[in-house]
């Protein structure tokens, strides 16, 4: 019985200090990109194209829900979405895990990132290009 409750412990203590909270607190603030990799499509252009530029991208969820996205690829495609990205807001989806970004009247739907937490790592999934980033919050 007490090899049960210290095995019990160890597994509790192992499960809390793997699983993350994931909250909108944990989210808010700064986050730039460490890698970048394609799912789908990697040998294709326009996605090493999109891939470069959210590498070299800079996301801020602000507080007030505001959003805003800087890159420094100079790509006709990434200016696009640069300029798209302007004026937008953010919500996220707890149970989800799903960070959706866009007008409210448009319900968010310009961009959605699924968030997977593994130890201490964070990934950004962007769902429709398939695109996973590992980020780090700045």
């Amino acid at each position: 019985m007490k090899n049960f409750v210290l095995l019990l412990v160890a597994l509790t203590f192992s499960t809390v200090a793997y699983c993350q909270n994931t909250d909108e607190a944990s989210i808010t603030g700064t986050w730039k990109v460490k890698k970048a990799t394609a799912l789908k499509n990697s040998e294709k252009p326009e996605t090493q194209e999109l891939v470069t530029g959210f590498q070299k991208a800079t996301y801020h969820f602000n507080a007030d829900h505001s959003f805003s996205f800087e890159t420094k690829s100079k790509s006709k495609m990434m200016q696009q979405l640069e300029k798209m990205f302007q004026k937008n807001q953010w919500i996220f989806d707890k149970k989800k895990k799903q960070i959706k970004v866009g007008l409210k009247k448009e319900g968010y739907s310009n961009i959605t990132f699924i968030i997977k937490t593994d130890g201490k790592k964070v990934i950004f999934l962007i769902e429709d290009a398939q695109i996973e980033m590992l980020m780090k919050k700045v």
